[in-house]
């Protein structure tokens, strides 16, 4: 064996090792905080809430899930610059809000929040607001939201 390899075999076994656990410790990390498309969906609402713009829309159609719970799926429009955005919010993820949709709201004015830095995201309703003209029921957990209670927003205003 030569000398150098035999007297740095220690040190490089070691690092290799270290190099190794570190690795499977990021891996694992990783693979286990990841978040669910749930949990990314609701903070892509919370951020649009918080930040985004409002728009004056309209609401195309409402496809809703005969003999299921879940809420469907809103189709709105909505110009920036010139530009016409049409777009479809999955109202899947809002199901545990006890939301009701007025169907009266088809074809009717609506505000849109949008992302400024890209105008494609946007949502129409959210836990807690909604850009429905037409006034819906939208109840949102309080701060009691363990023992299953909601409290009642009012819709919003113009």
């Amino acid at each position: 064996m030569q000398p150098w390899l035999s007297h740095h075999a220690p040190v490089l076994a070691t690092t290799a090792a270290s190099v190794a656990a570190v690795g499977g410790g990021v891996l694992w990390w990783v693979l286990t905080h990841r978040k669910s498309a749930e949990e990314r969906e609701r903070l892509r609402r919370e951020h649009l809430v918080l930040h985004g713009r409002i728009i004056d829309g309209s609401v195309l159609d409402w496809s809703e899930q005969p003999n299921s719970s879940d809420l469907g799926t809103l189709m709105y429009r909505y110009y920036i610059s010139g530009v016409s955005y049409e777009c479809a919010q999955d109202l899947t993820f809002l199901k545990g809000t006890a939301l009701v949709v007025d169907t009266t709201c088809l074809g009717r004015p609506a505000s849109v929040r949008y992302d400024p830095k890209n105008p494609a995201n946007s949502i129409i309703i959210a836990e807690g607001w909604s850009g429905l003209q037409r006034p819906i029921r939208v109840l949102v957990p309080t701060a009691a939201d363990a023992t299953g209670t909601f409290s009642p927003l009012p819709p919003a205003v113009k």
